[in-house]
């Protein structure tokens, strides 16, 4: 049975990816792409095509035109699945994520990149291989919002192994969870491209005072009575900030990259607007 929700991401994915002129990657590497790089003087055994005749005119000499090379990529998505993903005030995480997914694999289809997605928990929950056809993405998109979620809880030693191991291939690196613990990635990031997309809900950061409710933990499945008065969200959300400045302070240091999209936003707004800026 399909998921709820799951034709409409494909459907609003599709209209932003393929409805905006998504850019082609181009390198350093003078090859044989499309982006002009410079006029510069024959060399023997070139693409006599290249040829700039009304500069050759000019120069007194052969002169060709160079572009830069179009370099392949391989953007591999690691989806972090735990129990914390169910929850959302307007939207759930994990349909946040899916959409997310939806857009980066869109995205590199469009650009003929290589495309994969893997879930991990403590285990390996889902892996598609790499590939360039659009129905990989879907498939990815279904087991996203397929994904067991009460009860699971991130290993970051299996994460980690799995990336530096199981990722052959030096890749694009796009590692999405809600990152409420704090994560190992200094090894993977030496070898891959990371970037950090957190996914988050305002009401887990700054929670509002509710009163005395039982809740149940969704990783510990522990059901316990907690009480939301202006104390504890005070004191929660000191320790929520404290542990959030921890975390950007160790991925600046390792040199990654990070995006947070709330469940209340256009992820392809922030996404494509954050990733154009850096």
């Amino acid at each position: 049975m399909t998921p709820l929700g799951y034709n409409l991401i494909v459907q609003r994915a599709r209209k932003h990816i393929f409805g905006e002129m998504v850019g082609s990657n181009a390198s350093k590497k003078e090859g044989d792409g499309y982006d002009f790089a410079q006029i510069r003087p024959y060399m023997y055994g070139e693409n006599v095509k290249r040829i700039d005749w009304k500069q050759s005119a000019k120069n007194g000499e052969i002169q060709v035109r160079s572009f830069f090379e179009e370099k392949e990529i391989h953007l591999h998505v690691l989806g972090l699945i735990d129990g914390n993903l169910h929850f959302g005030i307007e939207r759930s995480k994990l349909e946040v994520m899916s959409e997310i997914v939806a857009l980066l694999g869109l995205s590199a289809i469009k650009n003929s990149d290589f495309f994969a997605l893997s879930l991990l928990s403590d285990a390996l929950l889902y892996q598609s291989h790499a590939s360039k056809k659009e129905a990989m993405v879907h498939e990815a998109i279904l087991k996203t919002l397929q994904a067991p979620l009460l009860g699971q809880k991130i290993n970051w030693h299996f994460v980690q192994e799995f990336a530096l191991y199981h990722i052959k291939k030096p890749s694009l690196l796009f590692i999405i969870g809600d990152f409420f613990e704090m994560p190992k990635l200094g090894a993977m990031a030496r070898k891959h491209e990371v970037i950090v997309i957190r996914v988050r809900d305002h009401f887990e950061e700054k929670p509002w005072s509710l009163g005395a409710l039982h809740v149940k933990d969704p990783i510990t499945l522990k059901e316990d009575k907690v009480v939301l008065d202006d104390a504890f969200v005070k004191r929660y959300t000191a320790k929520r900030k404290e542990h959030d400045i921890a975390i950007e302070s160790y991925l600046k240091k390792e040199g990654i990259k990070t995006i947070t999209i709330y469940t209340n936003e256009d992820p392809f707004v922030k996404l494509f607007t954050t990733l154009g800026a850096m």
